[in-house]
């Protein structure tokens, strides 16, 4: 608790921070324990007339893979929020907070912003001492030092940087500027080492307004801030047993309302790796014992193994925190999306939703992107390669989400038509339609394994220009990105060129080789497609 309570208020200062040096008068935020808050006001553009004239809402789920990271350095944000566009509420993972070189700028900002006003008064005191002694050069080494100090604290409060969700939100809010954002309270990790993600919900303020959820309000009584998000209580008091160490990235909660329709979104990104059952054997037993009540995965059943049962674990503990939350409160419809790092076709899903079965696993496409164009068998991925993402809902519920047929109506984007291919081939696509040695693609007998960084595609003239363009786009957006160093503003070039280097080979020339021929999306947007649920809100 006590750990918790520092992430907390570590993430809260920089929300804290965000607000004065980024957001300043733009909109309102809400710098909370339970949540915070991204355009806090936009209920104020809610209109349940327009929500209804609209006759639905349309709920998704995005891995956003690591937006602001240095790893995730390319994406497009402008065409991530043209896609997140088309929904009106978004579970959003891989969220992260200030990582990397862009943390390391922000505290030499921070810490010239505390500490040059009294060092700035300091000079000045020594300067007026070395006029009296008549000490020249004393004097124009410290009017020197006045004068950069000077122009470093009117600069530095422009040289904050701004965290990846941020920049998702700034594009959305262009397309609507009634996008919001509701954020995780502090971010969690797998490992003690692992970067901490965040989840968090954006949502179309004139459509979708945030409503108080009942859980939040018992939960957190004494918190102040309306209880619309919270982190759900995993511990024994409302799960019967502890169950929090379950999981390596707690769930997010939050309720919503548009037109006639309220309902509750649960959204986590599920843990990939679980604990060796040898060298990890205790952290097994752990996790096992809260969510089964065994000591080892091999007496659960088939489907079950040593990579995928923490995943199993997590899941389990989902499926009872929805029933927990509808017994005990007014909501029933309440909807887990998120990515789960499991596939439908697992055998032990039946298992699991037999001893559950009130629930049912929606999205049975697959939902993250396979960067090669051929798997290990030699068939065409088409960009396709694990099932990852899911809605999870009551059976029998949710009937306004239904089509007439009675599916539910549901829909994976693919980056590989509509306007996402649309923009991708008129920005970044540069490749030539036809292998090297002129025969088409699907004349190739290809053996995926022997593939080396040979290319086997060439470059357009037309694309050559494209990339070329892009680079000296970057190069200019570069070296005008200014830090701190030793108390003076200086341009930030460290590791331009490589940075270059990498964006021509992570977005352009990976383009040319079978290996790595869908990479680009991944740079560019995500290595996982979102999910869409689309619901009556009449």
């Amino acid at each position: 608790m006590e750990e918790d309570r520092k992430y907390i208020a570590l993430f809260k200062a920089e929300c804290e921070n965000n607000k004065q040096f980024l957001v300043k008068n733009s909109f309102e935020v809400e710098c909370l324990n339970m949540y915070q808050h991204y355009n806090s006001q936009s209920y104020q553009s809610y209109s349940e007339t327009l929500a209804v004239k609209q006759k639905k809402v349309r709920i998704g789920g995005f891995n956003l893979w690591h937006p602001g990271s240095q790893n995730s350095g390319y994406k497009d944000y402008k065409l991530v929020a043209k896609i997140m566009n088309e929904w009106d509420v978004i579970s959003a993972t891989e969220l992260l907070p200030l990582v990397s070189l862009d943390l390391k700028n922000n505290k030499l900002v921070l810490g010239v912003l505390e500490n040059g006003p009294s060092d700035l008064r300091a000079l000045k005191k020594k300067l007026r001492l070395a006029n009296q002694n008549g000490d020249i050069n004393l004097v124009k080494g410290l009017t020197k030092q006045i004068k950069a100090l000077t122009t470093t604290l009117k600069k530095a409060p422009n040289l904050y940087r701004s965290p990846g969700y941020l920049k998702v939100l700034k594009e959305l809010r262009l397309l609507d500027s009634s996008w919001s954002l509701l954020l995780s309270p502090r971010g969690d990790s797998a490992k003690p080492t692992n970067v901490k993600e965040l989840t968090g919900f954006f949502y179309r303020g004139r459509i979708v307004k945030p409503i108080a959820n009942e859980h939040c309000q018992e939960t957190y009584k004494r918190e102040r801030g309306k209880k619309i998000s919270c982190f759900p209580n995993l511990r024994k008091s409302f799960m019967g047993r502890e169950t929090s160490h379950v999981f390596s990235r707690r769930p997010l909660l939050a309720s919503f309302k548009s037109g006639k329709f309220d309902f509750t979104l649960l959204t986590s990104h599920v843990v990939f790796t679980s604990p060796h059952p040898v060298e990890h054997k205790e952290d097994m037993v752990r996790i096992l014992k809260a969510s089964f009540g065994v000591e080892h995965y091999k007496k659960l059943g088939v489907g079950l193994d040593s990579t995928n049962y923490a995943r199993f674990a997590e899941s389990k503990i989902i499926l009872e925190l929805i029933s927990n939350l509808k017994k005990k409160y007014k909501e029933k419809d309440v909807v887990y999306v998120g990515d789960m790092n499991l596939e439908t076709d697992n055998p032990f899903w039946s298992d699991l939703l037999k001893t559950h079965g009130d629930h049912q696993l929606l999205i049975e496409e697959k939902t993250s992107l396979s960067q090669a164009k051929y798997n290990s068998r030699g068939d065409a991925t088409k960009a396709r390669a694990s099932n990852y993402d899911h809605f999870v809902i009551p059976k029998n519920s949710f009937s306004n989400c239904q089509k007439i047929n009675g599916d539910y109506d549901l829909r994976t984007l693919r980056y590989l038509k509509g306007h996402v291919l649309d923009y991708m081939n008129e920005t970044y696509i540069v490749r030539s339609k036809s292998l090297k040695d002129n025969f088409l693609e699907e004349e190739e007998d290809y053996e995926v394994e022997n593939e080396s960084l040979i290319d086997d595609y060439t470059m357009t003239r037309t694309g050559q220009k494209k990339m070329q363009k892009k680079i000296k786009e970057l190069e200019i957006k570069l070296n005008k990105i200014y830090t701190i160093k030793k108390g003076v503003v200086v341009k930030d070039n460290a590791k331009i060129s490589l940075r270059l280097n990498y964006f021509k080979e992570r977005v352009f020339m990976s383009q040319l080789r079978n290996r790595t021929f869908y990479r680009v999306y991944k740079e560019i947007i995500s290595d996982h497609y979102p999910i869409k649920m689309t619901c009556s809100n009449n």
